[in-house]
């Protein structure tokens, strides 16, 4: 499948941000995975910037440099964002299409995560449901994309969220009983996600345990 390259102005009609001069995003699905502009002053003016990443959180899976020409970024681009999904365990679907522009979000999220259950400091004491803190990490290859917590007072309860790339505004979090609870709805959300940037798994969710 190739990736889509739309007009930043386009993509992002709300962005109040200065334009910078011929700025593009490229998309995979509704998924920003690069941008490239040309520079108009300094030294490089006149020379492209360009970038990749998927998320926020994991430098290693991000790449950036300059081109002469807006054709040499988007192959650049095209060539990171390839190495990305071979690390992560991930492809393209075929049939995906681009997102739609961007727009500011809604005022409220639809059908929003059950809150988290009340905590009760003193019976929790009482009936020793005090517990150390326990994480899992959930991985897609070498890449972190979501959490599992457990809580540490009250009664046994968990909560999850997606990480390590960029999200839509939809849910991404959310609260379980159990921690096989936890990580059912977090590839529910997961599989979502993919559905959403236009791409598949290859391998499986792994979990990995870090107790601090």
């Amino acid at each position: 499948m190739p990736l889509h390259v739309r007009l930043r102005k386009h993509h992002y009609p709300h962005d109040e941000r200065l334009p910078r001069l011929d700025d593009y995003v490229v998309l995979s699905g509704g998924l920003e995975v690069g941008s490239f502009h040309r520079i108009g002053s300094g030294p490089s003016e006149g020379r492209w910037s360009w970038a990749h990443a998927i998320g926020t959180d994991d430098t290693a899976f991000a790449a950036g440099g300059y081109a002469a020409y807006p054709e040499v970024c988007c192959t650049l681009i095209e060539l990171a964002f390839r190495r990305t999904l071979a690390r992560a365990d991930l492809r393209e679907r075929p049939d995906a299409k681009p997102g739609p522009p961007y727009r500011a979000p809604p005022d409220a999220i639809a059908e929003p995560s059950p809150p988290m259950p009340a905590y009760d400091r003193e019976t929790a004491r009482w009936l020793g449901m005090v517990r150390s803190e326990r994480r899992v990490f959930v991985r897609s290859g070498e890449l972190i994309v979501g959490v599992l917590n457990r809580a540490t007072h009250g009664p046994e309860s968990w909560s999850w969220f997606l990480t390590g790339v960029s999200r839509p505004h939809d849910i991404w979090q959310g609260y379980a009983d159990t921690e096989d609870a936890a990580f059912d709805d977090f590839a529910s959300c997961w599989k979502r996600w993919l559905d959403w940037a236009g791409l598949e798994q290859v391998g499986m969710l792994e979990r990995g345990r870090s107790d601090e």
